[in-house]
């Protein structure tokens, strides 16, 4: 793939052998209408592309309604498309239509080059598009391959658009911008979706730790709780053993308790 833009000649040569193009004008209410136009013997200047055509057509009426337009070219065999943007303009100049006659045109013009149905569209090119990629079968399939295995477009062949308007420039086409803007923007999210995951985790994560000593704290607390009771039942029985160990020999629980009874009474 060529670093620098095709100059004017070059683009040129680009449409050369290209005898069809497709105009696109702008109709009624704004819709895009095509249809297939005859270059026949006219050349790209650099700045113009002539075409002779009938005055009484739909697209002479479009253009003097609405000049912008559009051509577009296509060489499948050479892997070529270029893609004018411009504007239109009617007029009939008798020397220009002289050079570019030829007698195949009188299927269209019955009167020859004099006939008053013919007349001549101009199209002053402001910009152009093109797509220059390997022209065999061979490059075109190594092209596409690459294109596959890097993820570059550009392996396909070349696409920018140079504007014709004062000093001729060069730049890559709104299109690539978008893309990059669009897989950056998926890229984002896609970012932001992994790190609103991660947080999520780390959240549940945390939860269930918290949860796990919780529950820790539980048995630990009810192991120390089990192992206080035998302890307090072992001293209350100690305790109830000393009691009755005080009492004298022969005496009862119960005549002792009727002693307190009557010492409280008197």
């Amino acid at each position: 793939m060529a670093d620098t833009p095709k100059s004017a000649a070059e683009i040129a040569e680009l449409v050369c052998d290209i005898d069809i193009a497709m105009l696109t004008t702008i109709g009624k209410g704004g819709a895009l209408v095509s249809r297939p136009l005859s270059t026949q013997r006219s050349q790209f200047d650099g700045r113009r592309m002539l075409f002779m055509t009938e005055a009484d057509s739909p697209k002479v009426g479009e253009i003097r309604r609405n000049p912008r337009l559009n051509l577009a070219y296509a060489s499948k065999g050479r892997n070529t498309y270029v893609s004018m943007s411009g504007r239109g303009s009617i007029f009939r100049d008798q020397a220009t239509i002289d050079a570019l006659w030829n007698d195949a045109l009188k299927a269209f013009f019955p009167g020859g080059k004099d006939d008053p149905n013919l007349t001549l569209l101009q199209v002053d090119v402001e910009t152009v598009e093109y797509w220059d990629g390997p022209g065999s079968l061979i490059g075109k399939a190594i092209g596409f391959v690459i294109a596959r295995v890097t993820k570059r477009e550009e392996a396909m062949g070349e696409n920018r658009i140079v504007d014709l308007r004062g000093r001729a420039t060069s730049r890559l086409p709104p299109s690539h911008a978008d893309a990059r803007a669009s897989s950056s923007g998926r890229a984002g999210k896609a970012a932001k979706k992994t790190a609103k995951t991660g947080t999520a985790a780390k959240k549940t994560t945390a939860k269930k730790a918290a949860a796990t000593k919780a529950t820790a704290k539980k048995k630990t607390t009810a192991k120390k709780t089990a192992a206080k009771r035998p302890a307090e039942t072992k001293a209350a029985a100690k305790k109830s053993t000393a009691n009755k160990s005080t009492l004298k020999p022969g005496t009862s629980t119960k005549s002792v308790a009727k002693k307190s009874a009557s010492r409280r009474a008197g």
